[in-house]
């Protein structure tokens, strides 16, 4: 690897975390080119920088000796080319193809958006060809929020509650339970921000980065008060009327999903996890649509 000559880039540092809500950011990251696109660029590129000083020496009979030393350092940079951005899909998604041609047509939409920085050493009167401008990731981490760009959340849950579960309730009642879980949602998305904040860069996909937030944010809550309170109150309202106490998981049949009397549960230990059973032959097919 040879030392290169680049320009002086920006020295502003990017920040640490950027939170996507906006359903038009949300597309570009189910967009496989421009998602691969925003990965490449979190790898960066790793380059030889010369590092040139100079020295100036005085030997005993007074002449001046002038020595430049030339030392080379590899750097990781993040200000990338797009020859380089392709280079980066190739060796870390090979499944996703991405041509030049690709790139030079999103990146300009990715910069609209505010998820990519370009920047171009040429001078304004330049050509306008897209060619020798660097770009990069205006945050390290993008953190979707999934609860905020899912459009009508309470809406789908609810559809789950009457068409799947056949929850009756008075329209009062219903009015009260989506107060409750808008409320539940909004201190998850609180807590999945503040939790962010604390991030550092992390080799994570911005989607699943979501999901791992998304649950700690659940157990970052589970001592808060109000939050508890919230679920227990949905829990009784629909939960529990419909599918019983969480003790009551024991005495489900874990094959056909029927209730099991006691007397009548038989037990099997299945790769180390202990199961019940309403009989031999559910215990069966359980094993045999588990291999």
């Amino acid at each position: 690897m040879t030392a290169e000559a680049l320009p002086d880039f920006p020295d502003d540092k990017v920040r640490s975390y950027l939170m996507i809500v906006n359903q038009e950011l949300v597309e570009s990251f189910r967009d496989p080119i421009r998602r691969a696109i925003l990965v490449a660029l979190r790898y960066g590129t790793e380059t030889v920088k010369e590092h040139v000083t100079k020295e100036e020496t005085v030997r005993p009979d007074g002449t001046k000796v002038r020595t430049t030393v030339v030392e080379e350092k590899k750097i990781k940079r993040f200000w990338m080319t797009v020859p380089e951005i392709v280079t980066n899909v190739e060796q870390y998604l090979p499944e996703v193809e991405v041509s030049k041609y690709n790139c030079y047509y999103h990146l300009p939409k990715l910069v609209e958006q505010g998820l990519v920085q370009e920047f171009s050493p040429k001078d304004d009167d330049d050509s306008k060809s897209r060619r020798g401008i660097y770009y990069r990731r205006t945050a390290k981490v993008f953190v979707i929020i999934d609860s905020k760009m899912s459009g009508d959340v309470v809406g789908s849950y609810f559809k789950l509650f009457k068409d799947g579960l056949d929850v009756e309730m008075e329209e009062k009642d219903w009015g009260h339970l989506e107060d409750l879980m808008l409320r539940q949602i909004e201190m998850v998305d609180e807590t999945m921000e503040y939790l962010a904040t604390h991030l550092k860069d992390v080799d994570v996909d911005s989607t699943a980065l979501s999901d791992l937030l998304q649950g700690l944010a659940y157990i970052f809550l589970s001592d808060n008060e109000a939050f508890l309170k919230i679920q227990q109150e949905i829990k009784e309202t629909i939960l529990t009327p419909c599918c019983g106490n969480a003790t009551d998981m024991e005495r489900i049949c874990s094959f056909c999903g029927d209730p099991i009397e006691m007397s009548q549960m038989i037990l099997r230990k299945i790769e180390g996890k202990t199961q019940s059973f309403c009989s031999d032959t559910c215990a069966d097919n359980f094993i045999k649509s588990s291999k």
